[in-house]
């Protein structure tokens, strides 16, 4: 079983964290499990978002089983990593995307879920991810960004969603979405997983008040383990944050294969409201 480490303090003197925790992973492997594709497939619908400039993105929506428009349901929006881009509209399918839609998660917190989908050879933060943190003001937004913020808004209007429970998740490349999307559209997002990405430190007195569980594998070879203690360790500067950061031993790229299936995080995420 892996083990992994709870950063709960960053009181930081060069390279020594003040408070560490070592704990056994809480895996809810006998809830949660990756189903077969066609699993995520026929429980989603498929769509294309086309924006009044004619530019569209691929994006798949889930609803909860029994869907009642009369009420209202918590919003996740999901950000796929680079290896789902594309305008199939099935590769952002995978489990650590998707994987809520599970029968007793959805039975426990029914949720809608939007994946929207990044074109080929495009990102949806403008930045090199081996390098970790940012700066906002010196990235633009790209051009993926821009349509899921519209699509997002579009979910929003014409679907039963709690604009209280707005949550977003990504990994890898979508971990810098979510930390992207939660830096820039603060205003309306209840909480923020973003896995094994980076973001802007110097935006944490913005996003201080947001509840933030964030991951990474301490081997990670493609995205530098930086990249999220930077902006957790920026973010517990702040007084009354509600950041928190889990890091995997002996993980590497692959922490979203684990993080989606801590049996806490579905609890703690769900909990959430503005």
């Amino acid at each position: 079983m892996k083990k992994h480490i709870v950063f709960l303090s960053f009181l930081l003197t060069q390279v020594a964290f003040a408070q560490t925790f070592y704990s056994e992973t809480h895996f809810s492997a006998d809830i949660l499990k990756e189903q077969p594709p066609l699993f995520y497939e026929t429980n989603t619908s498929a769509h294309l978002y086309v924006d009044k400039d004619g530019m569209t993105m691929p994006y798949r929506l889930f609803l909860p089983p029994n869907y009642n428009p009369e009420k209202k349901y918590p919003l996740l929006l999901a950000f796929h990593g680079a290896g789902s881009r594309g305008d199939d509209n099935l590769k952002q399918l995978r489990s650590w995307i998707a994987g809520w839609m599970d029968e007793k998660v959805q039975e426990k917190t029914p949720c809608i879920i939007l994946m929207p989908q990044c074109p080929k050879n495009q990102q949806w933060v403008n930045v090199p991810w081996k390098k970790g943190s940012y700066t906002l003001t010196d990235v633009p937004i790209s051009k993926p960004m821009t349509l899921a913020k519209a699509l997002c808004d579009k979910i929003i209007l014409e679907k039963a969603v709690d604009k209280n429970r707005i949550y977003v998740m990504g990994v890898s490349m979508g971990g810098y979405g979510a930390w992207n999307f939660l830096m820039r559209y603060s205003k309306m997002i209840a909480a923020a997983v973003p896995i094994c990405g980076g973001g802007d430190p110097s935006m944490a007195k913005k996003i201080r008040n947001i509840p933030i569980w964030a991951f990474h594998g301490d081997k990670d070879p493609t995205v530098p383990l930086s990249g999220s203690i930077d902006m957790v360790e920026a973010l517990y500067k702040q007084k009354n944050n509600k950041a928190r950061l889990t890091i995997y031993k002996d993980v590497g790229h692959n922490s979203y294969e684990w993080a989606w299936k801590e049996s806490d995080l579905i609890d703690w995420l769900f909990r959430q409201k503005k």
